[in-house]
């Protein structure tokens, strides 16, 4: 079979391995680390504008440009240009980490997410993610230099990371069993025709197994505290933000173009596992005193509420679960933001009771936590609450509205720990004056354009909502129908 392959397809992800690489390669000769800094925020801005301009088509069948993947690149990049100003500021003050290699390992990480979501067989799936996944483990264990017991962190992310392998390669094996192909478009034709689905059922619950490791769902979330207190605080952001969306739009572009004949056996297998991982998420947070550990536990639940949209086995849903990730991604990068700010000024400021009376001696800061503890919890007229009552709506939709009961009930107690923190900060008496650090564009740029994305998406959601709606039906449009 011949191919005629079209390098512009992938000038995006050549340009992120040039770029990495070259970070690598001269790092070590360059003392002043502002230079990865300036590269990494250049090639991302340039990738971003790029995305307009790279045609649709395939390289080879393996890996496909449509609507689908390169909209969701477009979140991805442009969540990865805010999160850079983050490391950025981070990196000032921990200057032992302050090295070139977390932006390239960074960017390696984003080529990897790239590949997994215009990925057209099962094989090139897994490299990405597995691309993805990889540069994280290091990432993690580099604040091993401030406290030795942060490997454990990197230890046991890397232990389920292998698990999750070995999960989507056993799903891998039985779709290859059952259907003669790794394609997702032939998979579908092929299980169509399959009289006894039991099989397939089987390799999509597996499949779902390997990507909840990813996401953190139960029971596979024990290693997101650890690893979330380990990590610095931006790769933090990264790994709760670009990284599940990256996860969540590979599996749901899997689920939509492979395994719709069984999209409602699927439904059935998912609603406890989901119901069960925002339950325990939000009372887990509950009991935390260190805020990152609380964001943790939030982020298992927050996954859980992005998977309520694949429970309705309908295409809105997906494209429901989809906006979710979207908007957490931005309140997460925005929280982070602050939460770095706060980390530069004293590091005990990471534990809740600590954060007492913030709002008398930094009233900006703590509006900022404000808004993005409200979307978090799904407050109005945040971004948060509109993402989530979508979600509900699509339950209701899609018939399921005991699990819609069952979710909006678990949010509620969701609320508490991000009530719980907003009452210490404007509620508890200030102990004593801290000291400051200076703003800079560093912590502006990420939490106010943050701050300004997610009131507006409060107010007006379905400019992008609705976008991404139109993406899905285009791009199974154009899959399924040549015109």
């Amino acid at each position: 079979m011949q191919f005629q392959l079209n390098l512009s397809l992938i000038a995006s992800e050549i340009i992120l391995i040039l770029i990495s690489s070259l970070i690598f390669l001269v790092d070590r000769f360059i003392k002043n680390k502002v230079y990865a800094f300036v590269i990494s925020l250049l090639t991302l801005v340039f990738l971003n504008f790029l995305i307009f301009f790279i045609p649709f088509g395939k390289f080879t069948y393996s890996y496909s440009v449509d609507f689908y993947s390169s909209t969701v690149k477009l979140f991805l990049l442009f969540g990865a240009i805010l999160l850079v100003f983050v490391y950025y500021n981070f990196l000032q003050d921990y200057q032992k980490l302050n090295y070139g290699e977390v932006y390239a390992l960074t960017l390696f990480s984003l080529l990897g997410a790239s590949i997994a979501v215009s990925a057209m067989d099962f094989v090139t799936l897994y490299l990405g993610i597995e691309l993805l996944s990889i540069p994280v483990y290091f990432l993690i264990a580099t604040n091993a230099v401030y406290d030795k017991k942060n490997v454990e962190g990197a230890l046991k992310y890397f232990v389920v990371g292998c698990l999750s392998s070995v999960l989507l390669w056993l799903a891998i094996g039985i779709i290859y069993y059952q259907c003669g192909t790794l394609e997702f478009k032939e998979v579908f034709f092929n299980s169509a025709q399959l009289p006894n689905k039991n099989y397939l059922v089987f390799a999509a619950l597996i499949l779902i197994a390997g990507f909840s490791i990813k996401m953190a769902l139960v029971p596979f979330h024990m290693w997101a505290p650890d690893a979330y207190q380990a990590s610095p605080i931006p790769i933090t952001a990264f790994i709760a933000g670009i990284m599940k969306l990256a996860v969540i739009s590979a599996l749901v572009k899997v689920l939509m173009v492979s395994f719709t004949p069984v999209r409602v056996e699927v439904r059935e297998l998912l609603i406890p596992i989901v119901l069960l991982t925002i339950l325990v998420g939000n009372v887990m947070a509950i009991k935390q005193d260190h805020i990152v550990r609380m964001l943790a536990y939030s982020s298992v639940a927050h996954a859980g509420y992005a998977f309520l949209g694949l429970i309705s086995a309908e295409f809105y849903g997906y494209a429901f679960a989809i906006f979710y990730m979207v908007i957490y991604l931005f309140t997460t990068i925005g929280i982070f933001a602050v939460l770095t700010y706060l980390a530069r000024l004293n590091q005990d400021y990471m534990m809740i009771p600590n954060l007492s009376g913030l709002s008398k001696a930094l009233p900006m800061v703590s509006f900022l936590m404000l808004v993005f503890l409200f979307s978090l919890s799904g407050v109005p007229p945040t971004a948060g609450f509109m993402a989530k009552f979508y979600l509900f709506l699509s339950l209701i939709k899609g018939g399921q509205i005991i699990v819609a009961i069952l979710a909006i009930v678990f949010s509620v107690i969701g609320a508490y720990p991000y009530l719980r923190v907003l009452k210490v900060i404007y509620m508890d008496p200030l102990p004593a004056e801290p000291s400051k650090v200076s703003y800079g564009l560093t912590f502006f740029i990420p939490s106010f354009v943050t701050l300004f994305l997610i009131i507006i998406l409060g107010i007006f959601p379905d400019y992008v909502s609705s976008f991404i709606q139109r993406t899905f039906y285009l791009y199974l449009s154009l899959l399924y129908f040549h015109f």
